[in-house]
């Protein structure tokens, strides 16, 4: 049902772009030239920089609690990220497990720092 959800609309939007980013991805990683050949799939981190920015800053009007959760979560995720683009970049020599050692190095971030 619509609007029965308490996200936000910039919470939203940064969740969808990040999941169409991944799809990209990993359409790409299936069929190299499937996506590139009609965009940059790299364009759409405008997008999840704006919503995560516009979300961060519209949200701290929020209690401190529930912004250093956000925040908690949001730094690993980022480095995360990071990680994973840069193995991705560097993992040729994977071969077809490239993609999950990256996905791999990318959670492991999310999940170290859980309890910082």
């Amino acid at each position: 049902m619509i609007g029965s959800s308490n996200m936000s609309i910039s919470r939203f939007g940064l969740t969808v772009s990040l999941v169409v980013y991944l799809s990209f991805l990993f359409a790409e990683y299936l069929r190299p030239g499937f996506v590139s050949n009609a965009m940059n799939v790299h364009v759409l981190w405008i997008a999840i920089i704006g919503f995560g920015a516009y979300d961060l800053a519209v949200e701290s009007r929020s209690t401190s609690e529930e912004r250093k959760s956000r925040l908690a979560f949001f730094w690993p995720a980022i480095v995360g990220i990071l990680l994973a683009l840069i193995v991705w970049h560097l993992g040729a020599f994977f071969g077809d497990m490239r993609l999950f050692f990256a996905l791999a190095v990318g959670i492991l971030p999310c999940i170290l720092l859980k309890g910082s």
